[in-house]
């Protein structure tokens, strides 16, 4: 097997999309993030013979006092038939050279894999799990080869009662990639996060991010209307035959409409008309514990039906051993504050 770092962006989006990858290795995320500030590297594993064996988008990621950690972001993606340990070997070797110039603390990856193959575990590797995530670990999939009838009848009755409640109140949806509409969102999310008390991205994340991607129809913004103002809007992306719900808000005001039901149903319908097979919800929480963060936006999610997915989590690999405990100390201390 040879390792290299790749500059054929086609090669490299059509191994990911063989194996079902994320969005999140795909070439123009790789894109997005360099138009944020960062370094970005592609590297792919290949046989003797050329095959592919795995890819892998690596991003520099800045920490305090100018320290850094490499991350992997759902990934690397490995060929369901490889040596899984022999990749992963050849991987880190070729990774050290980039780890020698750029001198980061650790390096993180959470591959999106349910579990490990047998007889193999990165702990093995040095990794070792971390009891955070950076990717949502638990996910609801809906299965989008039934028919609207079908999807509807599986709902659970008060949702469907809520979708059509707001059909019937008039709520309007609206599909674009214009960034001029990025501000209604963006209205939206800041109302949205000082109610629930969560950090969100920067504007200038969301407007990067409908701008690149949007023009590669692999993003798009929703909005939901209410005689004519914006009250909830979502971000969509579509990777290989896999919508996702990546970001949400919802105005206080007029909650009594429903519109987000009414945008998630648009969501799912627009993605079918698409040709998606599955559509993501994105981060649940597995035992809806009332206390948890999560319970109330998991409870909404699982109205619409859909299959629990449970994926490994996020593992680091500590190059720097002092600043990496610092930096597991300083981001609990945080927490705790």
């Amino acid at each position: 097997m040879q390792i290299f770092e790749i500059s054929d962006s086609i090669k490299f989006d059509n191994f990911i999309l063989s194996q079902g990858a994320s969005g999140l290795q795909s070439w123009a995320w790789g894109e997005l993030n360099k138009r944020l500030g960062r370094k970005v590297w592609r590297l792919m594993v290949t046989s003797d013979v050329g095959k592919p064996r795995m890819a892998a988008t690596l991003i520099k990621l800045p920490l305090p006092r100018g320290k850094s950690y490499l991350y992997c972001p759902h990934g690397p993606v490995i060929e369901k038939q490889a040596d899984p340990e022999a990749v992963w070997r050849l991987f880190l070797d070729k990774l050290s050279d980039i780890v020698f110039v750029e001198k980061p603390i650790f390096f993180r990856v959470d591959p999106k894999i349910e579990k490990f193959p047998q007889n193999f575990d990165i702990t093995a590797l040095g990794f070792q799990k971390i009891p955070w995530e950076i990717q949502p670990k638990n996910s609801l999939v809906l299965d989008l080869s039934r028919k609207e009838e079908q999807l509807l009848h599986e709902m659970k009755p008060k949702t469907r009662y809520n979708i059509r409640l707001s059909e019937k109140k008039g709520v309007r949806i609206e599909h674009t990639i214009d960034t001029a509409k990025l501000k209604y969102f963006w209205q939206i999310m800041e109302e949205t996060v000082k109610r629930d008390n969560f950090s969100s991205h920067p504007y200038n994340y969301f407007l990067n991010l409908l701008s690149i991607l949007g023009k590669q129809k692999s993003v798009e913004l929703v909005l939901a209307y209410y005689q004519n103002r914006p009250i909830a809007g979502a971000i969509v992306s579509y990777f290989g035959k896999t919508a996702v719900y990546l970001h949400g808000a919802s105005a206080d005001r007029l909650r009594a409409v429903m519109a987000p039901y009414a945008l998630q149903w648009e969501i799912i319908r627009e993605a079918k008309r698409k040709g998606m097979k599955y559509y993501d919800f994105g981060g649940i929480t597995l035992n809806e514990e009332k206390s948890h963060a999560w319970s109330g936006i998991t409870r909404f999610k699982k109205g619409f039906g859909g299959r629990e997915v449970s994926f490994i989590g996020a593992y680091d690999l500590a190059y720097d051993k002092l600043w990496y405990l610092t930096y597991r100390v300083a981001r609990k201390l945080k927490r705790i504050l």
